[in-house]
Protein backbone atom coordinates (compact mmCIF):
# COMPACT_ATOMS: atom_id res chain seq x y z
CA UNK A 1 0.00 0.00 0.00
CA UNK A 2 1.42 3.24 -0.74
CA UNK A 3 2.12 5.74 2.15
CA UNK A 4 0.16 9.36 1.85
CA UNK A 5 2.26 10.52 5.63
CA UNK A 6 3.11 14.34 5.23
CA UNK A 7 6.36 14.54 3.81
CA UNK A 8 8.13 17.80 4.14
CA UNK A 9 9.06 19.71 0.60
CA UNK A 10 12.69 20.03 -0.24
CA UNK A 11 12.88 22.68 -2.80
CA UNK A 12 15.76 21.71 -5.54
CA UNK A 13 18.03 24.16 -7.02
CA UNK A 14 16.46 26.50 -9.20
CA UNK A 15 18.60 28.35 -11.90
CA UNK A 16 18.98 30.48 -14.19
CA UNK A 17 20.68 28.76 -17.29
CA UNK A 18 20.16 28.38 -21.60
CA UNK A 19 16.93 25.98 -22.32
CA UNK A 20 16.93 23.00 -23.85
CA UNK A 21 14.33 22.39 -26.67
CA UNK A 22 13.80 18.65 -27.74
CA UNK A 23 11.37 17.78 -30.42
CA UNK A 24 8.81 14.96 -29.67
CA UNK A 25 9.00 11.75 -31.86
CA UNK A 26 11.35 8.72 -32.49
CA UNK A 27 14.27 10.64 -32.84
CA UNK A 28 14.91 13.09 -29.90
CA UNK A 29 16.78 16.36 -31.25
CA UNK A 30 18.15 19.44 -28.76
CA UNK A 31 19.30 22.19 -29.74
CA UNK A 32 20.17 25.46 -27.62
CA UNK A 33 17.87 28.51 -28.16
CA UNK A 34 18.50 32.16 -27.68
CA UNK A 35 18.02 33.49 -24.28
CA UNK A 36 17.72 32.46 -20.95
CA UNK A 37 15.27 30.19 -19.43
CA UNK A 38 14.75 31.67 -15.54
CA UNK A 39 13.07 28.67 -13.68
CA UNK A 40 13.41 31.13 -10.19
CA UNK A 41 9.96 32.57 -11.38
CA UNK A 42 8.37 29.58 -10.30
CA UNK A 43 8.80 30.83 -6.66
CA UNK A 44 11.38 31.23 -3.94
CA UNK A 45 13.80 28.15 -3.48
CA UNK A 46 16.77 27.84 -1.37
CA UNK A 47 19.92 25.88 -2.89
CA UNK A 48 20.11 21.78 -1.92
CA UNK A 49 22.47 19.64 -0.34
CA UNK A 50 25.91 20.84 -0.95
CA UNK A 51 26.20 24.75 -2.00
CA UNK A 52 27.83 25.21 -5.35
CA UNK A 53 31.61 25.84 -5.73
CA UNK A 54 32.78 29.16 -6.58
CA UNK A 55 35.61 26.93 -9.20
CA UNK A 56 35.76 23.10 -10.31
CA UNK A 57 38.35 21.39 -8.13
CA UNK A 58 39.87 18.13 -8.21
CA UNK A 59 39.68 15.78 -11.26
CA UNK A 60 37.36 16.19 -14.61
CA UNK A 61 34.19 15.36 -13.40
CA UNK A 62 33.30 11.97 -15.35
CA UNK A 63 30.32 11.28 -17.94
CA UNK A 64 27.17 9.65 -16.59
CA UNK A 65 26.35 6.39 -17.72
CA UNK A 66 23.84 5.73 -20.55
CA UNK A 67 21.40 6.53 -20.73
CA UNK A 68 22.91 10.11 -19.62
CA UNK A 69 19.49 12.19 -18.87
CA UNK A 70 16.07 11.55 -19.76
CA UNK A 71 13.64 14.22 -21.22
CA UNK A 72 10.05 14.21 -20.79
CA UNK A 73 7.94 14.61 -24.15
CA UNK A 74 4.01 16.16 -24.39
CA UNK A 75 2.51 14.70 -27.48
CA UNK A 76 0.55 17.97 -27.84
CA UNK A 77 3.33 20.21 -27.82
CA UNK A 78 5.68 20.16 -30.97
CA UNK A 79 8.90 21.22 -28.66
CA UNK A 80 9.48 21.04 -24.85
CA UNK A 81 11.52 23.10 -22.84
CA UNK A 82 13.97 22.15 -19.44
CA UNK A 83 16.52 23.20 -17.45
CA UNK A 84 19.89 20.99 -17.16
CA UNK A 85 22.22 20.33 -14.61
CA UNK A 86 25.11 18.17 -14.44
CA UNK A 87 25.57 17.55 -9.98
CA UNK A 88 29.32 16.91 -9.96
CA UNK A 89 31.30 15.64 -7.29
CA UNK A 90 34.56 15.45 -8.42
CA UNK A 91 36.09 13.58 -5.73
CA UNK A 92 33.45 10.56 -5.28
CA UNK A 93 35.87 7.98 -6.07
CA UNK A 94 37.30 8.92 -3.49
CA UNK A 95 35.03 8.41 -0.91
CA UNK A 96 33.37 5.44 0.36
CA UNK A 97 32.58 2.33 -2.05
CA UNK A 98 29.60 0.40 -2.46
CA UNK A 99 29.02 -3.58 -3.65
CA UNK A 100 25.38 -4.41 -4.76
CA UNK A 101 23.85 -7.94 -4.27
CA UNK A 102 20.80 -9.31 -5.53
CA UNK A 103 18.88 -12.50 -5.26
CA UNK A 104 17.58 -13.84 -8.54
CA UNK A 105 14.23 -12.32 -7.99
CA UNK A 106 15.87 -8.94 -6.89
CA UNK A 107 15.72 -5.45 -8.72
CA UNK A 108 16.38 -2.26 -7.25
CA UNK A 109 15.93 -1.99 -3.58
CA UNK A 110 14.31 -5.59 -3.38
CA UNK A 111 15.57 -8.88 -2.19
CA UNK A 112 19.21 -7.93 -2.26
CA UNK A 113 21.33 -5.68 -0.03
CA UNK A 114 24.17 -3.06 -0.15
CA UNK A 115 27.70 -3.88 1.10
CA UNK A 116 29.88 0.09 1.84
CA UNK A 117 32.98 0.37 2.92
CA UNK A 118 34.01 2.35 4.78
CA UNK A 119 31.79 3.79 7.40
CA UNK A 120 31.68 5.39 10.67
CA UNK A 121 31.56 3.28 13.83
CA UNK A 122 27.64 2.99 14.95
CA UNK A 123 26.36 3.77 17.76
CA UNK A 124 23.24 1.94 18.55
CA UNK A 125 22.52 -1.70 17.59
CA UNK A 126 22.33 -5.27 18.83
CA UNK A 127 25.65 -7.08 19.34
CA UNK A 128 25.89 -9.83 16.87
CA UNK A 129 29.08 -11.77 15.66
CA UNK A 130 30.37 -11.20 12.03
CA UNK A 131 32.63 -14.05 11.48
CA UNK A 132 35.32 -13.60 14.57
CA UNK A 133 34.62 -10.45 15.26
CA UNK A 134 31.83 -8.07 17.00
CA UNK A 135 29.43 -6.33 14.94
CA UNK A 136 26.06 -4.21 15.69
CA UNK A 137 22.55 -5.02 13.54
CA UNK A 138 20.06 -2.36 13.51
CA UNK A 139 17.36 -0.98 11.19
CA UNK A 140 18.43 -3.88 8.49
CA UNK A 141 22.04 -3.00 8.65
CA UNK A 142 24.82 -5.01 10.37
CA UNK A 143 27.89 -2.79 10.86
CA UNK A 144 31.25 -4.59 11.72
CA UNK A 145 34.88 -3.41 12.28
CA UNK A 146 37.51 -4.35 8.83
CA UNK A 147 40.55 -3.41 7.03
CA UNK A 148 40.81 -0.60 10.39
CA UNK A 149 37.61 0.97 9.65
CA UNK A 150 33.89 -0.30 9.25
CA UNK A 151 31.63 -1.77 6.99
CA UNK A 152 28.27 -2.07 6.45
CA UNK A 153 25.79 -4.44 4.80
CA UNK A 154 22.03 -2.89 4.32
CA UNK A 155 19.11 -4.87 2.77
CA UNK A 156 16.15 -7.04 3.10
CA UNK A 157 17.83 -10.35 3.42
CA UNK A 158 16.98 -10.61 7.07
CA UNK A 159 19.57 -11.01 9.42
CA UNK A 160 20.74 -14.70 9.09
CA UNK A 161 21.30 -13.43 5.02
CA UNK A 162 22.77 -10.32 5.85
CA UNK A 163 25.67 -12.18 8.25
CA UNK A 164 26.07 -14.62 5.63
CA UNK A 165 27.00 -11.52 3.43
CA UNK A 166 28.73 -9.98 5.76
CA UNK A 167 31.29 -13.19 6.88
CA UNK A 168 32.04 -13.19 3.18
CA UNK A 169 33.24 -9.58 2.92
CA UNK A 170 37.12 -8.79 2.29
CA UNK A 171 38.60 -4.95 1.57
CA UNK A 172 40.88 -4.82 -1.25
CA UNK A 173 42.81 -1.81 -2.25
CA UNK A 174 40.23 0.10 0.18
CA UNK A 175 37.31 -1.21 -1.71
CA UNK A 176 34.80 -3.84 -0.32
CA UNK A 177 35.14 -7.02 -1.83
CA UNK A 178 32.56 -9.83 -1.40
CA UNK A 179 32.36 -13.28 -2.40
CA UNK A 180 28.80 -13.66 -2.41
CA UNK A 181 27.10 -17.04 -0.83
CA UNK A 182 24.94 -19.29 -3.31
CA UNK A 183 21.43 -17.25 -3.89
CA UNK A 184 23.09 -13.85 -4.50
CA UNK A 185 25.18 -12.17 -7.31
CA UNK A 186 26.95 -9.12 -7.20
CA UNK A 187 24.67 -6.82 -9.70
CA UNK A 188 26.91 -4.06 -9.60
CA UNK A 189 30.14 -2.27 -8.06
CA UNK A 190 30.89 1.55 -7.46
CA UNK A 191 31.36 4.79 -5.23
CA UNK A 192 28.51 5.08 -2.71
CA UNK A 193 28.11 9.15 -4.21
CA UNK A 194 28.10 9.28 -7.92
CA UNK A 195 29.98 11.28 -9.42
CA UNK A 196 27.56 12.81 -11.84
CA UNK A 197 24.38 13.35 -11.27
CA UNK A 198 22.15 14.58 -14.60
CA UNK A 199 19.25 16.33 -14.17
CA UNK A 200 16.24 17.82 -16.59
CA UNK A 201 13.62 20.39 -14.40
CA UNK A 202 10.33 21.24 -15.54
CA UNK A 203 7.53 23.06 -13.68
CA UNK A 204 4.68 20.40 -13.32
CA UNK A 205 2.39 22.61 -15.08
CA UNK A 206 4.56 22.36 -17.96
CA UNK A 207 4.25 18.90 -18.35
CA UNK A 208 0.36 18.83 -17.57
CA UNK A 209 0.64 17.16 -14.20
CA UNK A 210 -0.31 20.02 -11.52
CA UNK A 211 -3.69 18.52 -10.46
CA UNK A 212 -2.09 15.49 -9.04
CA UNK A 213 1.75 16.83 -8.61
CA UNK A 214 0.66 20.66 -7.48
CA UNK A 215 2.41 23.49 -8.95
CA UNK A 216 5.71 22.90 -8.26
CA UNK A 217 8.68 21.55 -9.81
CA UNK A 218 9.16 18.00 -11.21
CA UNK A 219 12.64 16.34 -12.15
CA UNK A 220 14.28 13.65 -14.31
CA UNK A 221 17.68 12.36 -13.56
CA UNK A 222 19.93 9.69 -14.49
CA UNK A 223 22.65 8.48 -11.56
CA UNK A 224 24.95 5.55 -10.10
CA UNK A 225 23.08 2.80 -8.11
CA UNK A 226 25.18 2.51 -5.19
CA UNK A 227 24.10 5.01 -2.22
CA UNK A 228 20.48 5.51 -3.89
CA UNK A 229 20.06 1.67 -3.59
CA UNK A 230 21.40 1.98 0.46
CA UNK A 231 19.24 4.80 0.95
CA UNK A 232 16.31 2.54 -0.15
CA UNK A 233 16.95 0.07 2.33
CA UNK A 234 17.04 2.76 5.14
CA UNK A 235 13.57 4.61 4.10
CA UNK A 236 10.10 3.38 3.48
CA UNK A 237 9.72 2.24 -0.10
CA UNK A 238 7.38 0.38 -1.86
CA UNK A 239 6.67 -0.90 -5.24
CA UNK A 240 5.73 0.77 -8.20
CA UNK A 241 3.59 0.11 -11.39
CA UNK A 242 6.24 -1.50 -13.81
CA UNK A 243 7.66 0.60 -16.29
CA UNK A 244 8.64 -1.10 -20.42
CA UNK A 245 8.56 -4.49 -18.11
CA UNK A 246 10.68 -3.22 -15.15
CA UNK A 247 10.22 -2.85 -11.54
CA UNK A 248 10.10 0.35 -10.10
CA UNK A 249 10.47 1.68 -6.13
CA UNK A 250 8.43 4.74 -4.90
CA UNK A 251 10.20 6.74 -2.59
CA UNK A 252 11.29 9.89 -1.08
CA UNK A 253 15.14 9.28 -1.45
CA UNK A 254 16.58 12.11 -4.41
CA UNK A 255 14.56 14.84 -2.07
CA UNK A 256 11.17 16.24 -3.12
CA UNK A 257 8.11 15.13 -1.98
CA UNK A 258 9.11 11.68 -3.81
CA UNK A 259 10.33 9.44 -6.71
CA UNK A 260 9.73 7.12 -9.25
CA UNK A 261 12.90 5.05 -10.08
CA UNK A 262 13.79 1.86 -11.92
CA UNK A 263 17.35 0.90 -13.56
CA UNK A 264 17.34 1.00 -17.06
CA UNK A 265 21.04 -1.00 -16.97
CA UNK A 266 23.28 -2.37 -13.87
CA UNK A 267 24.29 -0.47 -11.99
CA UNK A 268 22.36 3.03 -13.20
CA UNK A 269 19.49 4.51 -11.91
CA UNK A 270 17.01 6.58 -13.64
CA UNK A 271 14.09 8.57 -11.63
CA UNK A 272 11.58 10.94 -11.82
CA UNK A 273 10.84 12.78 -8.86
CA UNK A 274 8.70 15.98 -8.03
CA UNK A 275 8.17 18.71 -5.24
CA UNK A 276 4.77 19.78 -4.75
CA UNK A 277 1.46 17.85 -3.74
CA UNK A 278 1.73 15.18 -0.44
CA UNK A 279 2.89 12.10 -2.17
CA UNK A 280 -0.42 9.70 -2.45
CA UNK A 281 -1.89 7.43 -5.23
CA UNK A 282 -2.54 9.96 -7.74
CA UNK A 283 0.70 11.35 -7.39
CA UNK A 284 2.62 8.17 -7.99
CA UNK A 285 0.19 7.51 -11.11
CA UNK A 286 1.52 10.60 -12.03
CA UNK A 287 4.70 9.86 -11.68
CA UNK A 288 4.71 6.93 -13.68
CA UNK A 289 2.60 8.52 -16.87
CA UNK A 290 5.67 11.06 -16.94
CA UNK A 291 8.19 8.30 -16.70
CA UNK A 292 5.95 6.51 -19.69
CA UNK A 293 6.96 10.12 -21.54
CA UNK A 294 10.67 10.26 -20.80
CA UNK A 295 12.62 9.46 -23.42
CA UNK A 296 16.50 8.70 -22.93
CA UNK A 297 19.37 11.13 -23.75
CA UNK A 298 22.69 10.02 -25.06
CA UNK A 299 26.04 11.54 -23.89
CA UNK A 300 26.00 13.64 -27.31
CA UNK A 301 22.59 15.05 -26.79
CA UNK A 302 22.71 16.06 -23.19
CA UNK A 303 26.17 18.09 -24.01
CA UNK A 304 24.92 19.63 -27.14
CA UNK A 305 22.07 20.78 -24.16
CA UNK A 306 24.41 23.30 -22.74
CA UNK A 307 23.69 22.21 -19.18
CA UNK A 308 25.23 23.94 -15.96
CA UNK A 309 27.80 21.87 -14.47
CA UNK A 310 27.25 22.42 -10.01
CA UNK A 311 30.17 21.33 -8.05
CA UNK A 312 28.66 19.44 -4.66
CA UNK A 313 29.01 16.48 -2.97
CA UNK A 314 26.14 13.92 -4.20
CA UNK A 315 25.59 12.73 -1.22
CA UNK A 316 22.14 10.43 -1.73
CA UNK A 317 19.41 11.75 0.16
Amino acid sequence: MLYTRNIPIIPRNLVAIPGLVLGVGDNIRGRIVAGVLVLAALGGCTPERTEAAAAPVGPTCPSAPEPAGLVIVRADRPLHVASGLDRCDRLAADGPWTVVLRAPDGSLGRHGAVVTFPVDAPRLGQPVAVGQVRGLIADRAVTWPVAGGHARIRGDLGQAGLLAVAARVTVVDGRPAVDPPAGLTVAADGPYRPPTVHELRYGATEVGEQAALGAGLVYTGVSGSGGFEDRLYAVDSTEGPPLRGRPTVVSTVSGGNGTLAWEPAPGVVAYVGYSGALLGADAVAALHRLAVRSRPLSDVEWRAAGPQTVDQTNEPG
